[in-house]
């Protein structure tokens, strides 16, 4: 199931559980919007966050408990994204990070550099249904 405490559950860091900051993270990324985001870049071999890295770190950058600005936990965001595409049928690319996994200038990105690239390798347990009433 696609929650923080699932997450919190697969892979555990210190102040995982009550992190408030970290879980306003996981939800932002867990929007609709940010995961098609998310899916649209992968499918052109780009970073995953190549869309919303600028978003994420606007309104994430100096959480007390979470700061974007602290290395590790934009690896932790990595790992998040990670569990969230693999929701959708999504893995990193074999091979690491290599020049692919290079933020590009349009996304304007001042923290976030590197990302994994992605590829759909499974049957999706999750879908993003769009709709327009």
């Amino acid at each position: 199931m696609l929650t923080y405490a699932n997450f919190c559950s697969s892979f555990t860091f210190k102040n995982c559980v009550g992190n408030s900051d970290a879980q306003a993270v996981f939800d932002s990324l867990c929007k609709p919007e940010n995961i098609y985001n998310m899916i649209s870049f992968t499918n052109l071999k780009l970073p995953a966050i190549s869309g919303i890295a600028k978003n994420l770190e606007s309104s994430f950058a100096h959480t007390p408990q979470f700061p974007l600005t602290d290395h590790k936990n934009r690896q932790i965001v990595g790992r998040m994204v990670k569990f969230i595409l693999g929701h959708f049928g999504y893995e990193p690319l074999v091979g690491g990070l290599d020049e692919r996994a290079r933020l590009r200038n349009f996304s304007e990105a001042k923290l976030f550099k590197t990302a994994s690239v992605y590829e759909l390798k499974n049957a999706p347990i999750n879908s993003i249904v769009m709709q327009i009433i």
